[in-house]
């Protein structure tokens, strides 16, 4: 297992993050961030910095880094089905 899956793995269990909020605070796709967790895809140079600023931030700023990634809210169950969208343009 290379250190970025281990560290990032790491990171989001610490942070109690989703797949979604984790890969929006990389600024990756889903995808993306399932790809590296199954060691399938390489992280760019610019990620590995990324995840490395974040760790960096848990030690010296845990307050900061706490605002930036709060742990995700437990799922609500929605209201029935979302309205279709209209593609049609308003009169």
């Amino acid at each position: 297992m290379n250190q970025f899956k281990t560290d990032l793995l790491a990171f989001i269990e610490r942070r109690a993050l989703s797949e979604a909020r984790a890969a929006g605070l990389l600024g990756v796709p889903v995808f993306t961030l399932r790809k590296w967790t199954a060691g399938h895809r390489s992280p760019s140079a610019a990620a590995v910095q990324l995840l490395g600023v974040l760790g960096t931030l848990e030690a010296i700023a845990p307050d900061v880094l706490a605002a930036l990634t709060p742990p995700d809210a437990a799922p609500t169950k929605s209201a029935g089905r979302p309205k279709k969208l209209s593609l049609k343009a308003p009169n």
